[in-house]
């Protein structure tokens, strides 16, 4: 068949805001490819398979970060050591992160009509190759752990969007100074043992959060992994290693300074693979902004597949 392979999630929140979107993507990509819609896990695992029997050359994939990381894996999974087709991200989420780091802008619609442009030779497109991250089992571009995912839930609360966002990390600051015991709450240190790259071992660090990339700007646009675009065998990590009381000042500078060592209380280095386990045996952590529970609190980190997309 060869052609292009579209996934829509709808129940991502942009998608149950436009109803007909599926609809129409099919209607746009037309002969030239095939529409599945996916509800679930399990959706993923039977299209993955679909579209690897036939052949399919582009996976569109419409729905946000979450739904892009887990369909990755689904494909990973399903395609084994055969190539992944390429990639095409139509922005169907509410951050957008991965589609920001690769300069794609537009609707879904939009994007997939520019698509269809590039492959009757109407307009250029590029291929973009981007590592990424295998955290337990799954595959993405973003991890974080312990206040991020603590933090990620509480907006879940909300169901906000890039505004609530803002307003969440405001409120952070918020308890710190008027209600302390809910800052706590958040915002708390906790022991790791760490391993890096299978040799170097740190016993103990107390840390609020880690985070590890292997693309450059967060959802709302900070660029806080600077070096994660300088190859395909590593990702960059950091830890926060400062006191719950020093945060709120320390972090706006620890986050101007993105070299590898340490300023301000945050540790930053580069790394292709990492063991990370929690002494209290309890490590949620976010990958692409799903949530997650890493079982005894165990989690090892690696360069996953690289991933060719498609930028128009």
């Amino acid at each position: 068949m060869g052609g292009i392979g579209i996934i829509t999630n709808p129940n991502s929140k942009m998608n149950k805001k436009v109803p007909t979107r599926g609809p129409l993507l099919g209607y746009i990509v037309g002969q030239f490819g095939k529409l599945e819609v996916t509800n679930s896990v399990d959706d993923l695992g039977r299209v993955a398979s679909l579209f690897k029997k036939q052949g399919i050359d582009i996976l569109a994939i419409n729905g946000g970060d979450g739904t892009i990381s887990r369909t990755l894996t689904a494909f990973i999974h399903a395609y084994g050591s055969q190539p992944l087709p390429k990639v095409l991200v139509l922005r169907g989420g509410t951050m957008n992160m991965l589609a920001t780091n690769l300069g794609i802008r537009g609707t879904p619609e939009e994007i997939l009509v520019r698509m269809l442009e590039c492959q009757s030779g109407l307009r250029a497109k590029e291929v973009r190759l981007i590592a990424s991250l295998s955290v337990g089992g799954q595959y993405g571009f973003l991890f974080g752990n312990a206040l991020v995912a603590r933090y990620l839930a509480e907006f879940y609360k909300n169901k906000s969007g890039a505004i609530g966002s803002l307003l969440q990390i405001f409120m952070i600051y918020f308890n710190w100074i008027f209600a302390p015991k809910k800052y706590r709450a958040l915002v708390k240190d906790e022991a790791y043992r760490v391993l890096f790259d299978g040799h170097d071992v740190q016993p103990e660090v107390r840390s609020l959060a880690m985070m590890a990339s292997t693309v450059e700007r967060m959802p709302l646009g900070a660029k806080l992994f600077p070096l994660a675009g300088a190859g395909l065998s590593q990702f960059q990590y950091f830890s926060m290693e400062m006191s719950e009381s020093s945060l709120p000042w320390r972090l706006p500078f620890s986050l101007l300074r993105n070299r590898p060592g340490r300023c301000f209380g945050k540790v930053s280095r580069l790394a292709s693979k990492i063991f990370i386990s929690a002494e209290n045996g309890h490590q949620p952590y976010t990958l692409d902004g799903e949530l997650f529970e890493a079982p005894a609190g165990r989690l090892v980190l690696e360069v996953g597949p690289v991933v060719q997309f498609l930028v128009v």
